[in-house]
């Protein structure tokens, strides 16, 4: 309003009486002269600044800073009570001796105004989640000025709240079970598990996932700490353990971090991967003298059974006979009794050995062997008695390397065969799984050969039990084939390249001891081992790296930063024999550092350039200047060419009169172009364009000269052309 006061008090002023006259206006006086009206311009100067100073005398409720908004952040966890901040606004809100009054439009607000002050007090508790009170508060200041009847100011307030690490991580649907099959391999998922932070998305609600270190942790783990997630990590075995207990943690990134833990209880399923048992490996039975056909015969050290070695299964089973004398006996198939034939009864003569199966019902490829030797009471000839076959030790072992060749002996099986011309059949093994036929095979003669390639990532060692049997005697023995792993694989890093951002200032979660935690590389070796990792490069001594891969910035570094981009080469090396390694490039971003350093940087670099391109405005100037002034040099100079002398001739140099100025016009050009004077002679000079240079050279030559010789006056001494000719030349 006072402006636009001003600027109507101008307009009436400068508005010429005749146009108000042509308008209307009422003049009580005569027309005088428009000058004589007009009111001078130091009196509109000082009227103008009385209206301009009334308007800016009372600024009382205007904000200080000339906005229209007052804005504050608090932190949630701020107690109730405390000093939100104070408004500036102009005038004092002092009970006694102020001048404004401050008051809320609201009623039960968050926020209230301490009285006779400008300070914004907090008078109930805030939160960023909104559970115990509001997350962003906004109010309307009143402004009142004492003494006037001004309407009132408006001054709308707003107060953020910033969010804090209030609310720990809560397990959803926490204690957890599972039931995981004993043949998951590993990295196969076995569970997946739930948790949630209601603090705002940001640090303070990342969460990380653990298994606390404890019984039986080692079988299952997180696949990625980032993710719920949990897969099995080491083979389990139903018959080892059957059921455990481990603990998990979830936690987030908060300063202090919170966490919440829980447990989760994993059942093994038993699953088909052991073969049945017999009771015994051995078995023998007397075939008495009066036995007819269907005769059981009573077996020691006790009655013919097996049974599943998976507990949890227990799989029914099957009897049976095998083997090149089966026809011999008659096993029932559910009980496992023998019974003697009409061949066994005729045949026998002292002794047979008949192998025994018994055979998982649900799973032919299941079964387990053992050998019945039946004796005669009374034997039929004088046949002397046949030496029991033996291996000659109980437990065969050997190592093979993973990248031997289908067809190599592994190793031989060794017995003792003794009275061979007696034995009417070669040596029979028998392996108790079916399974060794699927990558090796035994001869007749006890060789172990391979039968397709080994691969120590998927079996590491093969235990079989094998039978040998000459039809008449039979023994067992171990075999333990030990695969040696080859380094055929790389390490191998999850992504090609790393990139990293990370704030300077630190945040809690993400400092360790001596360090700030940037991330983490991942690695695998296909190989079994370990994994080495080293870091290089221009920056790698700013960082260093444990053992799972997470990649800190060392403390030291953190202040001393002149860049915000470090670079720097991870490399995994792994434990192979030779080792292999592989390298990655790791670029870290560093938020927030190198600002003094870096402004610094930038603007030495820009005075750098400017300077330079100073420098080379400069040379430029001075080649310019150089130029002009050789050119100018050379067209001054112009030197007239260098006056011929007589072959044989000494001429000496003598003082001459000054010659009579030059007449104003000069006398035509001869036949050959040039201009001739005469003084005392006549002289031949250069051509007309070059006279006034030429004379101006001569002058100067001759007023100089020291010479002492006397010439003879031009008067009294006649002028030969000839000789001024050979003076000049």
């Amino acid at each position: 309003m006072p402006a636009l006061a001003l600027f109507l008090l101008l307009f009436l002023l400068d508005t010429p009486s005749s146009l108000r006259a042509q308008a209307g206006e009422w003049s009580p006086r005569p027309k005088r002269d428009e000058a004589a009206t007009t009111p001078p311009a130091a009196t509109v100067a000082a009227i103008a600044l009385s209206i301009k100073s009334r308007a800016i005398q009372d600024s009382r409720c205007y904000l200080m800073n000339g906005g229209a908004v007052e804005s504050f952040f608090i932190s949630e966890d701020t107690p109730i009570g405390s000093i939100i901040g104070t408004l500036s606004v102009n005038g004092d809100p002092s009970e006694d001796l102020g001048d404004i009054t401050l008051r809320l439009q609201e009623k039960g607000a968050a926020v209230g105004i301490v009285p006779g002050s400008k300070n914004l007090t907090l008078l109930r508790a805030l939160d960023r989640e909104e559970k115990i009170g509001p997350s962003n508060v906004y109010v309307n200041v009143r402004c009142d000025r004492r003494r006037t009847t001004d309407p009132s100011f408006v001054i709308p307030v707003s107060v953020r709240v910033w969010d804090v690490n209030d609310n720990a991580p809560q397990w959803e649907g926490a204690p957890y079970a599972v039931r995981v099959s004993e043949t998951a391999a590993r990295g196969a998922r076995a569970a997946a598990v739930r948790a949630s932070d209601r603090d705002q998305p940001g640090p303070h609600s990342a969460l990380h996932y653990a298994v606390l270190p404890g019984p039986h942790s080692e079988y299952l783990g997180f696949e990625n700490e980032l993710e719920p997630i949990i897969v099995v990590k080491k083979p389990l075995d139903f018959e080892t353990v059957n059921n455990f207990t481990i603990k998990l943690r979830v936690q987030d990134q908060g300063s202090p971090p919170l966490y919440s833990d829980t447990t989760l209880q994993v059942t093994v399923l038993d699953a088909d991967d052991q073969n049945p048992k017999f009771t015994y490996e051995h078995y023998t039975a007397l075939l008495p003298d009066d036995a007819e056909e269907g005769t059981f015969l009573t077996t020691s050290p006790g009655p013919i059974s097996a049974a599943d070695q998976d507990l949890g299964i227990n799989a029914p089973l099957q009897y049976s006979s095998t083997g090149d004398h089966k026809q011999l006996i008659v096993v029932n198939k559910d009980t496992g009794q023998v019974a003697a034939t009409k061949q066994l009864i005729a045949e026998l003569d002292p002794s047979v050995t008949i192998v025994l199966k018994a055979t998982q019902v649900d799973n032919p490829d299941r079964y387990a062997l053992a050998t019945l030797t039946i004796r005669s009471t009374t034997p039929r000839s004088s046949t002397p008695p046949i030496s029991r076959l033996q291996f000659t030790q109980k437990q065969y072992s050997t190592t093979v390397s993973e990248g031997a060749s289908p067809g190599s002996v592994l190793l031989t099986l060794t017995t003792v065969p003794q009275n061979t011309e007696f034995r009417e059949s070669p040596l029979q093994f028998y392996v108790s799984d079916r399974s060794f036929l699927d990558k090796f095979a035994i001869n007749n003669a006890g060789e172990v050969i391979l039968r397709r390639s080994l691969d120590y990532e998927t079996t590491s060692n093969y235990f079989y039990q094998v039978m040998v049997t000459d039809s008449i005697s039979n023994d067992t023995a171990s075999i333990n084939i030990s695969v040696e792993d080859v380094n055929e694989w790389e390490p191998r890093f999850r992504h090609p390249q790393y990139e990293f951002e990370v704030e300077a200032a630190g945040g809690g979660a993400g400092e360790a001891a001596g360090g700030l935690r940037v991330g983490r590389l991942v690695a695998h070796d296909g190989d079994a081992g370990t994994l080495a990792l080293s870091l290089a490069g221009q920056h790698a001594r700013m960082f260093y790296i444990n053992a799972s891969g997470d990649l800190f910035l060392r403390e030291e570094a953190i202040g001393n930063l002149n860049s915000s981009s470090l670079h720097l080469v991870a490399t995994a090396i792994d434990s192979g024999i030779p080792p292999r390694q592989t390298s990655v490039p790791v670029t870290v971003v560093v938020r927030g550092a190198g600002g003094a350093a870096g402004g610094a940087v930038r603007g030495a670099g820009l005075l750098a350039a400017l300077v330079a391109a100073l420098a080379l405005l400069a040379l430029l100037v001075c080649g310019l200047f150089l130029y002009i002034y050789t050119a100018r040099k050379k067209r001054i100079k112009s030197p007239a060419p260098a006056p011929l002398k007589p072959a044989g001739f000494i001429n000496h140099e003598k003082s001459r009169p000054l010659p009579s100025p030059l007449p104003p016009t000069l006398p035509d050009s001869g036949a050959n172009g040039t201009n001739t004077i005469a003084n005392n002679g006549t002289a031949t000079l250069a051509t007309s364009s070059s006279l006034q240079s030429v004379s101006a050279g001569a002058s100067t030559i001759l007023a100089g000269s020291s010479s002492s010789l006397h010439m003879p006056d031009a008067a009294t001494k006649p002028s030969n052309g000839h000789e001024d000719q050979k003076s000049f030349n």
